[in-house]
């Protein structure tokens, strides 16, 4: 064995150090990644315009996460659909299954008819753990 092999192993072996294995960085980022989509919770849009009627006194609704949003024709939207009256207590059923302390939310216009929420209300009453929340505008 001459010097030149030797020296040519330690070169060798001196770029194979100066490596950076990437692979336990991309590991730790995956696993964060998947923990984060499986801990967040994503908020459902009721998917119609509203102008919120301000409120003077308001409390926090806790885990609300079944939005309703009734326009100032007296529709009523969940999902981004319009749904009819019949169909809310179905939609209020699937969503508790999928989470069982969700609270219902529901988002009214300045010109929403006070009958179509309290009907809302009166159908999905059975189906509720908790008074359904009214989103309002905070006072300016």
């Amino acid at each position: 064995m001459s010097i030149r092999e030797g020296g040519a192993r330690s070169k060798a072996a001196d770029e194979e150090a100066g490596k950076i294995d990437l692979t336990p960085m991309l590991d730790v980022v995956f696993i964060m990644l998947i923990f984060f989509i499986v801990t967040s919770s994503f908020v459902k849009e009721p998917g119609v315009e509203l102008f919120k009627p301000q409120a003077s006194t308001t409390d926090i609704c806790e885990r609300g996460t079944i939005i309703f949003a009734v326009d100032g024709r007296g529709d009523i939207y969940y999902n981004k659909n319009k749904v009819p009256m019949e169909r809310a207590a179905r939609m209020v059923e699937v969503a508790k299954k999928e989470a069982p302390q969700a609270n219902m939310v529901i988002q009214v216009d300045q010109d929403t008819p006070a009958y179509i929420v309290e009907d809302l209300y009166d159908a999905v009453r059975p189906l509720l753990t908790s008074p359904p929340c009214i989103s309002t505008d905070d006072e300016a």
